[in-house]
């Protein structure tokens, strides 16, 4: 096995996954409880009415993506990666089955977090390149009907991945057992299930070809072109921005007003170029996670044998760096995104007065006008928060 990985792999790639196993499910459990905190942020900030655009519905379905994937990480990392009290037999047929959902679950939830970024550049670029067609062709019938195609149709290009895999019975002997050893005591002759790849190789290359081609490959193109398209179009407004300030320097002769008029223009495209460049960091994590999977998928379709003898060896590592990726996005939103920053500050301000300010009220009250008033303190809270 090591003289396999050493001739399709890099150097040590054995080692390294030796090393990193032990620690990736702690790593992947405190990314995925601090990245679901994050997207629910995310999700109660972006969905707020002040915050309503095309952009941020988009954001909202990503970010609900990224959630479900984090939380079903959760109980995967536990129960593969960290032994909690006595160990968990990991070969039970229900945990297999598990396992086995897991990973068309995990895979066709970040495939539409993908289509959504994609969705995201070709609404960006419309905004910047076409202001002027941006209502009619990004309205919010075309936005919602982009994210529901996303999650109605990537769970259907994900569909193969469903074939790639086979639940397979073994007997635990004692030549094997020794291979089952992080399992409770399992006696001899015992039943254990394991998740393996088709032995179809022709059916497994072609999955292969559809996961690196359509599931990473295309999409992270896709990313590429239209993010150097929002680069360009960013260093032509600097351009242009650059030359309106040289104009719109306030001479003797020239009215006030006009100089007014290119400082409120200034100032909105300012506004729109940190939107986009706060979109740019976003695709440019995905390109980052996706690339290297894409690569590594192709490489695997090419020679089969790679997949088991390389590819394997750096699953977990991907992992850590796609849930990483998706928990990162509140981060940014906060860095560069006044709007954001300002509706989280006063909705995070508004639960904290609706918890603290109903026990305040409470307290004064007489203990029948309590039992009296009962569930109507909050109604009250909220309604005299909203007048003020």
């Amino acid at each position: 096995m090591a003289n396999d990985t050493d001739a399709y792999c890099v150097p040590g790639a054995t080692n390294f996954n030796k090393a990193y196993s032990r620690l990736h499910g702690y790593i992947a459990l405190v990314i995925c409880i601090v990245g679901s905190a994050t997207n629910s942020i995310n999700i109660a900030v972006l969905s707020r009415r002040e915050m309503s655009s095309s952009t941020n519905s988009i954001l909202t379905g990503l970010a609900v993506a990224d959630l479900l994937v984090m939380l079903e990480y959760i109980p995967y990392a536990l129960h593969m990666n960290i032994k909690i009290g006595p160990q968990v037999n990991k070969n039970t047929y229900a945990w297999t089955v598990f396992v086995y959902f897991h990973s068309i679950f995990s895979q066709t939830f970040h495939t539409i977090s993908i289509w959504l970024a994609v969705t995201l550049a070709v609404w960006r670029y419309v905004a910047i390149a076409f202001p002027q067609r941006n209502r009619t062709w990004c309205n919010r019938k075309n936005t919602i009907t982009a994210i529901v195609s996303a999650y109605v149709i990537c769970p259907f290009l994900c569909l193969p991945i469903y074939f790639a895999m086979t639940i397979v019975p073994s007997e635990v002997t004692s030549k094997n057992n020794s291979e089952f050893a992080e399992d409770l005591a399992l006696p001899q002759n015992r039943t254990v299930y394991l998740l393996e790849m088709s032995k179809n190789v022709e059916l497994v290359t072609a999955i292969m070809w559809i996961y690196s081609v359509i599931l990473k490959l295309v999409p992270s193109i896709a990313l590429s072109i239209l993010s150097t398209c929002l680069i360009s179009k960013l260093t032509t407004t600097e351009r242009r921005r650059q030359n309106l300030l040289k104009r719109s320097t306030v001479g003797p002769n020239e009215p006030e007003k006009q100089c007014l008029a290119d400082d409120s223009n200034t100032r909105r495209s300012s506004r729109t170029d940190r939107t986009t460049r706060m979109l740019l960091a976003v695709l440019g994590l995905f390109l980052s996670t996706e690339v290297p999977q894409g690569l590594l998928g192709l490489a695997s379709a090419v020679a089969p044998d790679f997949f088991k003898n390389c590819y394997s060896m750096f699953g977990d590592l991907m992992d850590m760096l796609a849930l990483f990726t998706s928990s990162v996005n509140f981060v940014l939103y906060c860095s560069m995104s006044r709007q954001f920053r300002c509706t989280f500050a006063r909705l995070a301000r508004r639960m904290l007065y609706a918890a603290e300010e109903p026990a305040k009220f409470a307290a004064k009250l007489e203990p029948t006008t309590q039992a009296k008033l009962g569930n109507e303190t909050c109604d009250y809270v909220l309604g005299h928060e909203e007048k003020k």
